[in-house]
C-alpha cells in the first residue's frame, strides 16, 4: 500500500489505524504513563487573572530554590505551562523570619506588601499568625485530587510546598567519627571543630514537652556550646565542605549538604536517631499582596509535577507524600534505619508555646557560650 492509498482510506478505518500507531509509539517511548496535570476551568481563570497582573515579586535567600537563577527557571516553566507572560522579579533576601516579619509590619501599617509570597516553616510562620494577614485560598479547586486537606493549614492561609529534614551537616572526609546521634557531638574528638547557628536552628523543636523538654534541651545546648568554635547561618555549607568547620549542629534542613555533595564535596547530613525532625515549608499570600493571583498561580505550579521537579533540582527538596517524590524515598530509607521523625507542622507548633518561651535562652547560651 503506497502513501496515496493510505491517504484515501475510509475515515473510520483510517482513524482506527492512526490510533493503533499512536498507541504503539506512546507505549514504546513510555510517554503514556505520565499524563499532564489537567488545567481545569478554575485554574485557567486564575492564570488569566495572573497574566493580567503580569508580574510577581519574590524574595528569599540565594540558596533557597537556587535564588535568582531558580526564579528564572520557574518563570520560564510557569509561562510555558499556562501560556502566560508573567515576569518574576526576584529580590535576594535575608532569612525567612525577617521577611515574614517585614510583611506583618507592612500589613499592620496599611502598606502594600513588598513581596507577593511569604515562605517559611512553622517557627517563622506561627509568631505572625495572630496578625491574620494571609489570604485564605480555596487551593483544592485548582488541582483537585493532587492538593489534599493534609497539605492545607490555617483555613487555607497556608499550603505545604516542600518537606525538610533537620539534622546535622558534617564533612564526611574529615569527621573524626561517623555521628549517629546528637550526643556524639559532645565527644572530645569534636571539640573546637563544630559550628552551630546563632538562632538555635533545630534545637527549638526539642524544647517541646513531647520531644526532649526544656531541661534536657538546655543541658545539651550548654554542653554543645563548650564544643563549638563558631556560629554560622544555614546556607553556608561551603564552610563545612572546605573544612573550616567539620560539622554544623544542628542544620535547618539537609538541602545544603545534598547540593554540595552533588558538586563533589565530602558533605553528608546525619539524621540523629535521638532528634530527627520532619518539617514543612509553606507558601502564603499576604492579603495586601500587589499581585495575589500571580502568587497563587506560582504556588499551584510549584505543586504540579514539573514544579516539584524544579523544587528538587533547585533546592534538593520536594513534598514527600506526592507521587514520585525523592524526599519520600529518602524518608522511607531513614525509617528502615529506625529513625523516628517528629512531624513539625504549624498546627503542632502552635500547640507548644513552651518552644518560643525557651528559645531565647538557647540563643543566649550559643551566642555567649554561657
Amino acid at each position: 500500500m503506497n502513501s496515496r492509498e493510505v491517504s484515501v482510506l475510509h475515515s473510520p478505518l483510517r482513524t482506527r489505524f492512526s490510533r493503533y500507531v499512536i498507541a504503539a509509539v506512546l507505549v514504546f517511548c513510555g510517554c503514556a504513563t505520565a499524563p499532564a496535570q489537567e488545567i481545569n476551568a478554575a485554574l485557567k481563570e486564575l492564570a488569566a487573572a495572573a497574566n493580567r497582573e503580569g508580574t510577581l515579586t519574590l524574595s528569599w535567600s540565594g540558596s533557597t530554590f537556587a535564588g535568582i537563577q531558580g526564579a528564572a527557571r520557574y518563570q520560564a516553566a510557569l509561562n510555558k505551562t499556562f501560556g502566560t507572560n508573567i515576569r518574576v522579579n526576584f529580590l535576594p533576601g535575608a532569612d525567612m523570619a525577617r521577611i515574614v516579619n517585614t510583611l506583618a509590619t507592612e500589613h499592620s501599617a496599611g502598606q502594600k506588601a513588598s513581596v507577593d509570597i511569604a515562605l517559611g516553616a512553622a517557627p517563622q510562620i506561627v509568631p505572625v499568625l495572630k496578625a491574620n494577614f494571609f489570604e485564605p485560598v480555596g487551593w483544592k479547586k485548582y488541582l483537585p485530587g493532587r492538593i489534599t486537606d493534609e497539605m492545607i493549614e490555617s483555613n487555607g492561609q497556608l499550603i505545604r510546598i516542600v518537606t525538610g529534614l533537620s539534622g546535622a551537616t558534617y564533612n564526611s572526609a574529615l569527621a573524626p567519627i561517623k555521628p549517629t546521634t546528637l550526643e556524639d557531638f559532645l565527644k572530645p574528638a569534636w571539640k573546637g571543630k563544630i559550628a552551630s547557628t546563632p538562632y538555635a536552628a533545630g534545637f527549638d523543636i526539642l524544647l517541646a514537652d513531647d520531644v526532649w523538654g526544656k531541661a534536657k534541651t538546655v543541658n545539651y545546648v550548654r554542653a554543645l556550646s563548650r564544643q563549638i568554635t563558631g556560629l554560622i547561618r544555614c546556607g553556608e555549607a561551603e564552610r563545612i565542605a572546605t573544612g573550616e568547620y567539620l560539622a554544623l549542629v544542628m542544620d535547618c534542613t539537609g538541602q545544603d549538604a545534598l547540593q554540595w555533595k552533588e558538586k563533589g564535596a565530602p558533605l553528608d547530613q546525619m539524621m540523629p536517631l535521638d532528634a530527627a525532625q520532619q518539617r514543612y515549608y509553606y507558601f502564603a499570600v499576604p492579603k495586601n499582596a500587589q499581585h495575589p493571583n500571580a502568587a497563587k498561580l506560582y504556588a499551584i505550579f510549584t505543586l504540579m509535577a514539573e514544579g516539584q521537579k524544579l523544587a528538587y533540582d533547585t533546592w534538593k527538596t520536594d513534598l514527600h507524600f506526592l507521587p514520585g517524590s525523592k524526599m519520600g524515598k529518602m524518608i522511607d530509607d531513614y525509617k528502615k534505619l529506625n529513625v523516628k521523625f517528629k512531624e513539625v507542622t504549624v498546627s503542632w507548633y502552635s500547640q507548644h508555646p513552651e518552644i518560643d518561651a525557651g528559645k531565647s535562652e538557647l540563643i543566649k547560651i550559643l551566642t555567649t557560650k554561657e
